[in-house]
């Protein structure tokens, strides 16, 4: 049995060993192929609200198959939820306000083939028809030459599966909600965890930078001694075909509300640090290989899940804010976030 299979079998057991837990999880295959002999699907896990404009969280792990860390830890945070709304009052409430999606494995050929990329050697997060405004890293910036490449951005026009069917997922989800916030787990180089947000394809200001301003005061008043460093996905750098830019970008043009789109790279040399013998490993570069650490990696990002999911339950408090408040955020944000560049 192969990893993937393990973790979703876990959570089938979980869901379907509980007559309540039935009731309030819906299972919904998005995508089901074959490839070489074996079959594979994307599969998401939806609880919560079931009114179209409550506030959504909408959580992705494993876009990047290599990255198996961000897929395993969508899985720990769908488990600690289906068991909490068990006997947590207090979140069964807030779930009849909010909404929450997992698809955890959004490249589920990756995953089980130690792949960063798709079945079509596509990196799923340059694949999206949005084109950088700036210049890119060379290749890094996502690149049309060859798949036999990394970063190959896929054929011009083309969206590969996997991606359309987060991307119907979301707007299937999301069109209406008065709410969103996504938050896309991925592992890469660095020393820190970072909490992205848009935009990849320019280093200019994003629409809902006043209302991410006041989300990241409000977290960091609350958790002052958090690990993230929070700042624009420009910062690190510009990509084509960034997928959260054409989802942000696609939900402005339907739906006026507020959407932070967030991704977490946690950093992977903390753990190379203390290991250093890894980097040898493909898998040891991108995750961490103990068991007490993977545990630990888990343990370490429940306070800002924790968080935003309190936060949609009070959208109200941060996301409404009247003209003066946003010219107000926005400016404090440019001094924050954008004086750098």
């Amino acid at each position: 049995m192969n990893t993937l299979t393990r973790h979703i079998q876990l959570l089938y057991q979980l869901i379907y060993n509980n007559s309540k837990l039935q009731s309030l999880v819906t299972v919904e295959t998005l995508l089901e192929f074959n490839q070489n002999q074996a079959q594979y699907k994307i599969e998401s896990f939806t609880l919560g609200s079931t009114n179209p404009t409550s506030p959504t969280f909408f959580i992705v792990g494993g876009i990047h198959g290599l990255e198996r860390i961000g897929a395993e830890l969508c899985c720990s945070l769908l488990n600690s939820i289906l068991n909490r709304v068990l006997w947590d009052k207090t979140l069964q409430h807030i779930l009849k306000n909010i909404r929450m999606i997992f698809i955890p494995f959004a490249n589920p050929y990756g995953f089980v083939n130690y792949s960063r990329c798709n079945k079509n050697g596509v990196d799923l997060m340059r694949n999206s028809p949005v084109d950088a405004e700036e210049k890119v890293p060379f290749l890094l910036g996502g690149q049309r030459y060859s798949s036999r490449l990394p970063w190959y951005r896929g054929q011009p026009g083309i969206i590969e599966d996997e991606n359309m069917a987060i991307i119907n997922k979301f707007f299937n989800s999301c069109s209406e909600s008065k709410c969103v916030i996504s938050l896309d787990l991925h592992s890469g180089f660095g020393f820190r965890d970072r909490l992205w947000f848009p935009y990849s394809k320019t280093k200019k200001p994003f629409e809902h930078l006043p209302e991410m301003h006041f989300f990241t005061q409000l977290f960091e008043s609350t958790h002052p001694y958090h690990v993230y460093c929070i700042e624009p996905q420009s910062y690190g750098y510009l990509l084509n075909g960034d997928l959260w830019d054409y989802i942000y970008l696609e939900f402005l043009r339907k739906n006026k509300n507020t959407y932070l789109p967030l991704t977490l790279e946690m950093g992977s040399w903390i753990w190379v640090k203390k290991n250093p013998l890894q980097i040898i490993s493909k898998h040891g570069m991108f995750n961490p290989i103990k068991d007490h650490r993977i545990k630990r990696t888990f343990r370490r990002h429940h306070i800002l899940f924790d968080f935003i999911i309190k936060s949609l339950y009070s959208f109200e408090s941060w996301s409404c804010l009247n003209e003066i408040e946003r010219q107000n955020h926005f400016h404090h944000s440019l001094d924050t976030w954008y004086g750098k560049n």
